[in-house]
């Protein structure tokens, strides 16, 4: 759990409001826009009352945590439900709405968050955490094999991964992640999104030890079997073999760019 992070304003609207994440509470008066409104769904949580707090806060999404796998009425009125453990509730949080503030390692706009939580509702959330020298490296690893005991009937349509990490993290550690993500993980490279995020509470975990938590967001589709479209090889106009070295990947490049940027700004 990241007891220290608090919850925060992380974007504005044009009129100067803040938007916020917050966590829905009953006979709570709205006092905020929020551009995530969570609830934690349980057959005590009045659908009704949700809503009209979403209407009063212009929340754009409205996500539910589901911790028990149960089907509750409330559900139906989420736009996203993620499935996560009741000791998981803050990290899920965090992991989500921290996909989009300013200064993090990846520039990702609030509308590519929007774009991978539209291909699904369902949503499965997955960490690990490790320390060390190779932190980052032991948590991929660990988050791959969760991710092969995972057992869907539904297609893996998007993902998110964010890290929280300490100050060490570079662009080299990024690509661990990116090549056990893209050699494990059966999903189009262009709906998976990732983010950093630094803190320094991961430098004082142990005086001089690397640390990392990485979050993981997967979005399933809506339907059961869901056939993913056949691309037929004659209709692909013949490309030249892609170069294998590293220095001719756009991916690769984009986040080399983006680190030096946050290094020298």
């Amino acid at each position: 759990m990241l007891e220290y992070l608090d919850f925060a304003a992380f974007t504005k609207r044009d009129n100067g409001k803040k938007w916020e994440h917050k966590l829905y509470e009953p006979n709570k008066l709205a006092d905020s826009f929020n551009l995530i409104t969570y609830f934690i769904a349980n057959d005590d949580v009045d659908a009704e009352q949700v809503q009209q707090y979403r209407e009063a806060t212009e929340t754009d999404l409205l996500i539910a945590l589901n911790t028990t796998g149960k089907r509750y009425d409330c559900l139906a009125i989420a736009d996203n439900i993620i499935y996560c453990g009741s000791d998981e509730i803050e990290l899920a949080i965090y992991g989500l709405s921290f996909m989009k503030v300013y200064g993090n390692f990846i520039g990702i706009d609030w509308y590519d968050v929007k774009t991978a939580l539209s291909y699904g509702k369902s949503i499965q959330f997955l960490h690990s955490s490790a320390t060390g020298e190779n932190c980052i490296a032991v948590a991929c690893e660990q988050l791959i094999e969760q991710f092969k005991a995972c057992d869907s009937k539904y297609i893996l349509k998007s993902m998110m991964i964010n890290t929280f990490t300490d100050s060490s993290f570079n662009v080299d550690h990024q690509e661990v992640i990116c090549t056990q993500v893209e050699e494990n993980i059966d999903v189009d490279e262009a709906n998976i999104f990732y983010q950093v995020n630094f803190f320094q509470e991961f430098d004082a975990w142990k005086e001089g030890e690397q640390g990392c938590c990485i979050c993981m967001f997967l979005v399933y589709s809506d339907e059961e079997n869901d056939i993913a479209p056949v691309i037929i090889e004659h209709d692909i106009p013949k490309q030249p073999a892609k170069p294998s070295q590293k220095e001719d990947n756009a991916i690769q490049a984009y986040l080399r760019r983006q680190w030096q940027r946050n290094k020298n700004g």
